[in-house]
């Protein structure tokens, strides 16, 4: 009897086998599901990019986006201001 846990742990050939085997199938399940799912979130991607095409043209046909996409005026107030004024005075 050998005390060597190497030795201990090792599978027997048809224990790899069987493994094996459940990899092959697991893989299998795996690409069936991908293949499955996949024209449905590629459809779902093209609608979403036409979807955010179209609003782009929208903002660039009401004046709001220039060709680039960029805000045409700009902002009624600095970037650091609030739309409630200046903070108030600590007495």
């Amino acid at each position: 009897m050998t005390t060597d846990p190497i030795a201990a742990s090792a599978i027997t050939d048809e224990q790899r086998a069987a493994l094996l085997d459940q990899y092959a199938r697991l893989v299998a399940t795996i690409q069936e599901i991908t293949q499955a799912v996949m024209p449905a979130v590629l459809a779902a991607a093209e609608q979403l990019g036409t979807a955010l095409t179209q609003a782009a043209r929208q903002l660039q046909d009401a004046g709001l986006l220039d060709a680039d996409g960029k805000p045409t005026r700009p902002a009624d107030r600095p970037a650091w201001q609030t739309p409630y004024g200046p903070p108030a005075r600590r007495h």
